[in-house]
This record gives C-alpha cells, structure tokens and sequence, in this order.
C-alpha cells in the first residue's frame, strides 16, 4: 500500500502518496502540526454546539487534502510544469497555514495580544521546529516560500498562489465552512464545492485564477452558505457570551497582575506573562508552543480558588458553563454616535453594584461587532484592482467580471450590515437589566 490514509467524517478518505508525498507525511507527524490536535477549530462554540468539538488539526489536514484536489485539476487544464514548481509550497502552506494558532483559535489572540499569522510564520522560519527541518530537507528555499505564502502582506509571488490558500474563495473556507457545518449540526455548509475545485482556470495573464459563467450558481451556493454560518455559528450570540466572558476574566487576571497581585500563574504562562509583549521575537518559539487549551483550562480551574471574588467566580462560570445573558441597548440618544449609549453602561453598573457585584466592569460587556465582520463576501470595488484574492471573477463574454456584477441579485448579501453591539450580563440581573432597558428607551 502506497499511500497513507487518513479517515475523515468530511471527505471519507484523505490519502497522501508515501513515494511522491511522503515528505509531507513527515510533516505531519511533526510535534507543531500534532499540537493542532490540541486546539479547538471553533474556540468555545462547543459550548452552544456541542459536536463542534473538531480541531484545527482535522481542518488543515482537509485544506491539504483539498489543495492537492485543486493542484491535480489545475495540473491537467494548464501549464503543468507551472503547477508541479508551485507544488511542494502550496501543499506545505496548506498543513501549515494554521500552525500557529493559541489556545482556542481566534478567540483567543485578544487575551494574548498574539497575532497567529506571524506565529505561523515564525514557528516555519524557526531552525530548531521539526516542520523547518522537514521543509529544509526538501529544498533550502521551501521555508521562505511557505512563510511568504501565509504573509498576507507578501506578494512576492504570482497571485495565484496566493489565492489558491488565501483569497475570497480559497481552499481553507472551502474546507472550513462544510467542517464547521457538519460538527455543529447547524447544517448550512452546503454548496457544490466540487464543481468550484474541478472548474477554476487561470486567467488571460495566466497569473491569475477565475472561473467560468457556468459556475457562477455554484458560487452563489459558496456566498450563502458563508452567510448563514456567519450569522448562526461564528456570531451567535450565546457563544459571543462566552468568548466575553473569556476575554473579561483574562483581563482581570491581567489587571491584578500588573497591580502586584498573586495570579498563581502556571509555569506556561508565567513565561509568557514574563515579557513584555506577545509578538514573534520577544518569545522564544518554544515557549509560545507550550501554551495549548489545556494550558488555560487548568490557569482557570486555578482560579476558581482566587482571592480576588470576581476572578474566582468568572472562572467558576465558564467551566461550569454558567454564562451571561445577552441584553440588546437602548437605541443611542445621539443616532451619529452610535456607541454611545448615555446612562446605560452607568445603570447597568449601579445595577450589577446593587446586588452584590463589587467588580461591574466585569460583568457589563459589551460585544462590539462591526458590520464589515459580519459581511459574508466582500469584493473590491474598482475592476482594475480586482483579484482573486479580493474579488470571486467569473468570465463573461471573454472578460472577468466580479460575481456581484454578474448577479446583481448579491448586492444586497455583499454589503456590509450596521454595525452591532450587545451587552452581556449575569442572568440574575436579567430581567431587572431588561426593565432598565425599556425605561431609558421610553424616556
């Protein structure tokens, strides 16, 4: 047997060949690829789905499987020696491209001040990790090239490398959005991915990707399915309380700390806490490695014990699953400030201090969102500056045109919502929170 077979829910069979790939198989088995397997892909949204319990290990061994998908088509309606040049890059790019992911994903980077982008980078770049000397191996180049292909701000190569791993239809929301669909059970991740991989060609300059008109409905599929689990998975309101609370407790901790308090900080994240700043160069790569979920789970069970009441009892929330309730404001007295909103945030803290919060700001949060997060598809506007990278392009009558102009019917998916902002609070207050509500919307 030849090849190396991954079982998965998503795809039934992941395969890599071990005579042509078997690089990459090492790869895989490297400690910084298998601590993926330690990191939630949907931070804490297990706590409103709870199958959504899947990895960032599972997603990027899709992505790779997807890529391979999208370079075997691509190898057989185009310049073949072109593709087979781009290929060890583009399929290292795809296993690596969420490397360096903190504990539970995204949700976590406010709380650590981490970017995961220019962790990645840096873990590929880093001499002493097992995925540079696997990439080194193959090529003194391949490091360099991976790491350019996750810098979003790097565009030292054709745009259609860039595009395939990162763009507005890439092979990561491909694999990501019918992942996140099937372990949460929410059941939107469904559109005609197969006909998106099997009909992507190059464009006239051949360094750039676009599609044909006749996929112009599978892509509408894409458009929706993105804009459904926006607004029931990635933004649903009982899982943004969690992420709040995550967030309000983190920075407690962080307050006492620089106060001089006693944190009882465990040994991963005293080092941590031990620098100034979070960014690649101020942190030895191997210390930031050692921060995994399991690393934050136990510093909060810790606190569950603290001295200072407000820690103590948002630990004791979220492990327990105890979370807040969402109070949507009173409409600002000013309609240009849109932020503000007078008396409110002042109420509800006299409120929280009434019955027995001494630490309001901590139990006052306030979910900003803005609507361009919310947006399930964004294209640039002007054509000449139009890529795939910024803009999904279907050819019509011999030229590209962006998708909103070949359906016009999009416009109103593609624009940006408003702006919105919740607020959280602990669900004894909840209907006292809600009277204060209606009483300032009345005055």
């Amino acid at each position: 047997m030849t090849d190396k077979v991954f079982r998965d829910p998503l795809y039934n069979y992941i395969a890599f060949d071990r005579k042509r790939d078997g690089w990459l198989i090492d790869l895989i088995n490297c400690p910084e690829i298998q601590r993926l397997r330690r990191i939630h892909q949907l931070g804490v949204s297990n706590f409103t789905y709870p199958g959504a319990d899947h990895t960032r290990f599972a997603h990027s061994l899709g992505v790779t499987h997807l890529m391979l998908l999208m370079l075997g088509h691509l190898e057989r309606v185009s310049n073949a020696e072109r593709i087979k040049n781009a290929r060890q890059a583009l399929l290292a790019t795809a296993l690596l491209h969420d490397v360096g992911h903190g504990p539970f994903s995204h949700l976590f980077e406010p709380c650590l001040g981490i970017n995961h982008e220019q962790w990645s980078i840096a873990i590929i770049r880093d001499e002493t990790t097992g995925v540079h000397r696997v990439l080194k191996n193959q090529g003194a180049y391949l490091p360099d090239h991976v790491a350019d292909l996750i810098n979003s701000e790097n565009s030292s190569h054709p745009p259609w490398q860039r595009a395939l791993m990162s763009s507005q239809l890439d092979v990561d929301r491909l694999d990501y959005l019918r992942r996140d669909s099937l372990f949460s059970g929410a059941g939107y991740g469904h559109f005609d991915w197969h006909r998106l991989l099997t009909t992507v060609q190059f464009d006239e300059s051949e360094t750039d990707l676009v599609w044909p008109a006749k996929t112009a409905l599978a892509i509408e599929e894409y458009i929706f399915a993105r804009y459904y689990m926006y607004q029931n998975v990635y933004l649903h309101k009982t899982t943004r309380g969690f992420e709040a609370l995550l967030q309000a407790m983190w920075t407690r901790a962080d307050v006492v700390r620089q106060e001089g308090g006693e944190i009882d900080a465990n040994p991963a994240l005293q080092r941590f806490w031990s620098v100034p700043m979070a960014a690649p160069g101020s942190l030895a790569v191997a210390d930031y490695l050692r921060i995994e979920e399991f690393t934050v789970l136990e510093q909060i069970q810790r606190w569950t014990g603290h001295s200072d009441r407000g820690l103590a009892d948002c630990a004791r929330r979220f492990l327990n699953r105890d979370g807040f309730a969402m109070i949507e404001p009173p409409p600002p007295p000013n309609p240009l400030k849109v932020d503000d909103f007078g008396e409110w945030e002042p109420e509800l803290h006299k409120l929280l201090t009434a019955n027995g919060f001494q630490q309001p700001a901590m139990y006052c949060l306030a979910d900003k969102v803005k609507g361009k997060y919310r947006q399930p598809y964004r294209e640039e506007k002007e054509p000449e500056n139009q890529s795939a990278v910024n803009t999904i392009r279907v050819v019509d009558g011999g030229k590209p045109v962006s998708i909103g102009q070949y359906l016009p019917r999009l416009k109103s998916v593609i624009a940006p919502p408003e702006d919105r902002v919740m607020y959280y609070v602990p669900k004894e207050i909840r209907t006292e929170a809600t009277q204060l509500r209606d009483r300032l919307r009345k005055a």
